[in-house]
């Protein structure tokens, strides 16, 4: 039987007819010419009794070396009593599988699956395996990445500065692989082997401001730059929640009359929605805001970008013009409510809900605080937060911020009468 009787320039310049036409390349490959001018490969068999014919594909883009060698598979395929047609439809189902198992589709999976992550931690898994794990390995089957795949990817996460980051990716990939594990996908993890792989650095906290620094920050902090900036950075102070709940806050979400802030579940790390009561001051800074921004939706909307919201870096950077830069940061404000509060010996359990912090009780059985509980005794507590920054920046000494504010005061007689009854 006469093979290879084609050549790429006989194919290259053979012209449409009228009525399609075939040129046989030998072994049963043919190369239909139709009369609109596409040129269509075609291999004829025969099982059994019954005569079928096998597409291959359109030249170019099916060469004839691979229509060759396509015919060749084919032809095996009926040697061996198969249907080419049907083990090619089985081959591309088991591709169409195989891509649903990919390292890239289980993780958007994965990530989909965790409707418990706020808005932000979401975007920042994201962020982060579309910038480095996805390009890399992202293509693979889930089930045979390797140690050997991902330690190349970490290290070079690590060599350019970012160790925290190389962690959480190393992190993230070991919940996408128990993931896949539940769903059958794999079998195992292999972060497991990279445990040691990235030293841990030292843990940074946002440091607090101490009582003796806030006096000198209040009676500055007016002179920082733009109003709003200025109402940013003093609503921090007195609401300490994180800086992403504020700069990203709506003014649908505030309600002035009764003096309550409720932030959605989206924006909150925990997925919880919190209340955040509003001491006298803070509503006298919003009114103020109010003035300025509310006619739009946001409270701080971007100078620079109209329709955005305060960029992340802006308070920061404000921060840093005044002295501060990396001394104290905007998220500080929650440590320095805290340890101040601590100090004062106020409920550690209501400032720790005021926190949003998801605080288990040593009893593990124990659900989660509920942060919308307590919310008389918190309200108190926002109230006496401001009046003791109003004292510090006053000039009160900690002994008379102790006296009026402290375990033995008559402010905090009236806390424990309310938190008795609550």
């Amino acid at each position: 039987m006469a093979l290879n009787l084609l050549a790429v320039r006989k194919i290259e310049t053979a012209q449409a007819k009228p009525k399609a036409y075939t040129l046989r390349d030998g072994g049963s490959l043919f190369l239909r010419i139709q009369a609109n001018g596409s040129k269509l490969w075609w291999f004829r068999y025969r099982l059994g009794n019954v005569a079928q014919i096998y597409s291959i594909g359109v030249f170019p883009e099916v060469t004839l070396e691979a229509a060759r060698q396509e015919r060749d598979w084919a032809r095996s395929m009926v040697s061996d009593g198969r249907d080419p047609i049907l083990e090619k439809r089985v081959k591309i189902a088991n591709q169409v599988e195989q891509n649903a198992r990919t390292f890239e589709a289980v993780a958007r999976k994965w990530m989909a699956s965790n409707v418990q992550w706020s808005d932000y931690y979401a975007g920042q898994v994201k962020t982060y395996l579309e910038k480095d794990v996805f390009p890399k390995i992202g293509k693979l089957p889930v089930g045979v990445i390797k140690a050997s795949h991902l330690r190349p990817i970490i290290h070079g996460v690590v060599e350019r500065g970012a160790p925290t980051v190389a962690i959480l990716i190393r992190q993230w990939c070991g919940q996408l692989f128990a993931y896949a594990s539940g769903e059958g996908l794999c079998d195992s993890d292999p972060t497991a082997l990279l445990k040691r792989s990235v030293k841990r650095p030292r843990v940074r906290h946002n440091p607090p401001l101490s009582w003796q620094d806030i006096p000198k920050f209040l009676n500055s902090v007016d002179d920082a730059g733009y109003r709003t900036t200025v109402i940013a950075l003093r609503l921090m102070a007195l609401t300490f929640v994180r800086t992403a709940e504020l700069r990203k806050a709506y003014w649908s979400e505030f309600d002035l009359d009764n003096a309550l802030w409720t932030v959605p579940e989206g924006r909150m790390k925990m997925r919880q929605p919190h209340f955040v009561p509003l001491s006298k001051q803070a509503i006298v800074l919003l009114k103020e805001l109010h003035t300025q921004t509310g006619g739009g939706k946001v409270l701080f909307p971007s100078y620079r970008k109209p329709g955005e919201v305060m960029s992340a870096t802006t308070l920061n950077k404000v921060l840093e013009r005044m002295g501060y830069g990396g001394q104290f940061s905007s998220h500080g404000f929650r440590s320095t409510a805290t340890t101040l509060l601590g100090l004062l010996s106020y409920p550690e359990n209501r400032v720790d809900l005021q926190l949003a912090h998801s605080k288990r009780k040593k009893d593990s059985s124990r659900a989660p605080y509920d942060h919308t509980k307590y919310i008389a005794s918190r309200t108190i507590i926002m109230q006496d937060w401001a009046d003791i920054l109003d004292g510090l920046a006053g000039g009160d000494s900690m002994s008379k911020i102790m006296e009026a504010f402290g375990p033995l005061s008559k402010r905090r007689r009236a806390l424990l009468n309310v938190i008795e009854r609550e």
